[in-house]
């Protein structure tokens, strides 16, 4: 396997290919001078910091990363049986998949903190239920790996087993149930079904969780946001859907996508997007969660 790395030259030469503008247009969108844009790609010259953050938020406007993601399954061979086989790797992936999951609900744990609360040890400073989400959590991760294979199938089952996991030992959350009454959503207008509706829904979603057409990655943008939008439970929902995600990637032999803390305000600025039926940014920011993936999983497996 190689390591995808798309350098500052390559993301402009596709932004060029993509809009079809003229150097000179470019230019002009990135507020510099002809001159510049030459000496990136001409003369090997690199852009500051500013420039290049600039450059990269056009080439994820501009070029649909999942024809690159796409891609990646030819390369890979069985990112399921890589985890599965590799305690080092799946130890790591494990680690990142619960800190960042649970930071962006709120948790403030650490890197080295969660690590300890994984390995059965006493955080110092911290809550009791702080500790159980970092469990929690790798052991919903544990229960996913052990049950799924190339192809596995989402079931009401499945999703419901998750949520038991992850709301282990806080009972008033209803572990492992549907919600049975109404919950806010923090600086959301959107209404969410009632409770009453949730069944229904949810037999609905996962009806069409295992039908993927031809860009997979656009389908699990879909689906993560549907279920999102159903909010099927009193808590969890958002840990629950990013490890639905997790499972059809891995299912449809795609690498492991973590959607980082980092990117939090734009993660639910994507998840808004999709109240108005546009998942671009949602399936962007999936196919980048996936290039890194791919990068974790190259990392170990090239030692």
């Amino acid at each position: 396997m190689k390591k995808i790395e798309i350098s500052i030259k390559e993301k402009i030469e596709r932004v060029l290919q993509e809009t079809g503008f003229s150097r000179s247009q470019l230019a002009r969108e990135l507020e510099v001078d002809y001159q510049t844009v030459y000496r990136w790609l001409d003369q090997g010259v690199l852009p500051h910091k500013a420039q290049a953050r600039r450059i990269d938020e056009l080439f994820k406007e501009q070029v649909d990363l999942s024809v690159i993601v796409n891609q990646l399954r030819k390369k890979i061979t069985r990112p399921i049986k890589l985890l599965k086989q590799n305690i080092e790797l799946r130890g790591k992936f494990f680690l990142l998949m619960t800190y960042h999951s649970n930071a962006i609900e709120g948790s403030r744990m650490s890197l080295g903190e969660t690590e300890e609360a994984i390995e059965g040890k006493k955080v110092r400073g911290r809550e009791l239920f702080e500790m159980l989400e970092a469990i929690n959590h790798n052991n919903a991760l544990l229960f996913m790996l052990g049950v799924i294979k190339p192809g596995f199938k989402i079931t009401e089952e499945y999703i419901l087993k998750l949520h038991s996991i992850i709301m282990y030992n806080f009972n008033n959350k209803l572990p492992g149930k549907y919600r049975t009454g109404y919950v806010n959503l923090t600086n959301a207008e959107k209404k969410l079904p009632t409770a009453q509706q949730v069944p229904l829904l949810m037999r609905k979603f996962v009806a069409n969780a295992n039908k993927y057409g031809a860009n997979i990655v656009k389908k699990i943008a879909g689906d993560h946001y549907e279920f999102e939008e159903i909010h099927p439970f009193f808590d969890g929902n958002g840990r629950v859907g990013r490890l639905i995600m997790l499972t059809q990637l891995l299912a449809k032999g795609l690498p492991p996508a973590i959607i980082e803390i980092e990117d939090r305000y734009n993660y639910y600025l994507a998840l808004g997007k999709g109240d108005f039926g546009d998942f671009c940014n949602l399936t962007q920011m999936i196919c980048e969660s996936v290039l890194k993936g791919y990068n974790l999983l190259f990392a170990e497996t090239s030692k």
